[in-house]
Formats: structure tokens, C-alpha cells, sequence
């Protein structure tokens, strides 16, 4: 049986440089970026189960469908994603 394992790592940078509010809007940045990231993992980990078992062929016209779609969705969609009130 074959694993792969992947490992990502994620830099990330906010710079805020007005007196009074940096720290809080740094640590604003910083609490989305962590809700961000925490909401992502465990989509993947919940979407496990619809790829395991996949093969390089499937992976490939999955990643083709999906490359689509966005661009389609970039052209004709609407904006989606979080906002500061989720």
C-alpha cells in the first residue's frame, strides 16, 4: 500500500504601522489568519474521504475539473469568502 505525505508551511506577515492601533489590528490579522487556516485543515480532513483510494488519473481530471470551475467562478461569480463578523 502507498502513503504520501505532504507538509506545507505558511509564512505569514502583517505590518500596521499607525500609532495607538497597531498591536490590535496586528492581533486582528492575526486571530483571522488562525480561524482561516483552522477552518481550512478541517475541511481537508473532512473531505478525506472523497479522494482516499483515488488514482493519479482520477487526482489529475479532478484537479482539471476543479481548475475549471475557478475559472469560471472568477469570471461570472459572485465574492465569497470570511469577513470579519463570521
Amino acid at each position: 500500500m502507498f502513503f504520501s505525505v505532504r507538509c506545507c508551511y505558511k509564512l505569514v506577515r502583517e505590518r500596521f504601522k499607525w500609532f495607538g492601533i497597531q498591536t490590535r489590528v496586528e492581533n486582528l490579522i492575526m486571530t483571522q489568519e488562525e480561524r482561516l487556516f483552522r477552518n481550512f485543515h478541517r475541511q481537508l480532513f473532512c473531505w478525506m474521504d472523497e479522494w482516499y483510494g483515488l488514482t493519479m488519473q482520477d487526482i489529475r481530471a479532478l484537479e482539471d475539473n476543479t481548475r475549471n470551475e475557478l475559472q469560471v467562478d472568477i469570471k461570472t461569480a459572485e465574492k465569497k469568502g470570511f469577513a470579519g463578523e463570521e
